[in-house]
Parts: structure tokens; C-alpha cells; sequence
């Protein structure tokens, strides 16, 4: 037996299983008509929304682990000797990151190309985890 007639046996075997959910799934989708097709559109044509929701979330999340995490001052421009250059109030440590996000994003909705400004968002929320490794783990 050779390695095809193996794997025509293995496929027939996994059609007849899953036969009577395909079945069902053919039935729901004739029903529905274009209800795919429908929600697809309507995911297109608001695609800056769907792309923005999980940037958000992420931020948000970010922002509430940081302000826990952060010391009260934070540390930017870490210096050979082990000092930081210039100290700022944790709110500002951790709001700045979100209005950098919050720019991407609006630049996103204003673009005819959405992508490009959403990656430069997606990238943003490196700030947060960058700014809590110097501050947690100095030189």
C-alpha cells in the first residue's frame, strides 16, 4: 500500500465522519441566504473599528498592569552608570504610551489605507512593556 492509497482511506474516513455536521452547517447556510456575505460586508466597511478593538484592549490592559507595576517615579534615559536621566510621575509613565496608541489610531481613521497607521498602533504598545523593563530591571 502506498503512501496516496493510505491517505485516500484516511480522507474517506474523515468525510463520513464529519458528513452529518457538514450536512447541517449546508442547511443553516441556505437558510441564512447571504447572512455570511452580509456580515463580511459589514466587517469591510468598518474595518478601521475591527482593527482598532483589540489595539485598544491591549493598551488598556497594558496601562492597568504598568500603573501597578511602575515605581512612583519612573526612569527614562538610562545612563551607563545605572541613573536615569530625567524622572516622571508614573500617570505621565503610563498615559503617555496610551496617547501615542490614541494617535496611531486616529491617524488609522483618518488614512485611506488603514493598515499601515494600524501596524505603527500595534507597534506602539511596545512603549508600555519597554518602559517596565528599564524601570524594573536597570542596568
Amino acid at each position: 500500500m502506498g503512501f496516496f492509497e493510505s491517505m485516500t482511506e484516511k480522507w474517506d474516513a474523515m468525510t463520513e465522519k464529519t458528513a452529518p455536521t457538514r450536512e447541517k452547517l449546508g442547511r443553516f447556510f441556505q437558510k441564512t441566504g447571504d447572512g455570511a456575505a452580509k456580515v463580511w460586508n459589514f466587517v469591510v466597511k468598518f474595518k478601521q473599528f475591527v482593527l482598532a478593538i483589540p489595539v485598544i484592549l491591549g493598551a488598556v490592559i497594558l496601562a492597568i498592569r504598568n500603573m501597578g507595576a511602575l515605581p512612583q517615579k519612573v526612569g527614562f534615559g538610562l545612563q551607563l552608570d545605572g541613573t536615569f536621566d530625567f524622572m516622571v510621575g508614573r500617570g505621565i509613565a503610563v498615559l503617555g504610551p496610551i496617547a501615542v496608541t490614541a494617535l496611531c489610531l486616529l491617524l488609522m481613521f483618518c488614512s485611506k489605507r488603514v493598515l499601515t497607521p494600524w501596524l505603527v498602533s500595534v507597534f506602539s504598545l511596545v512603549l508600555p512593556i519597554l518602559i517596565w523593563i528599564i524601570n524594573c530591571y536597570p542596568a
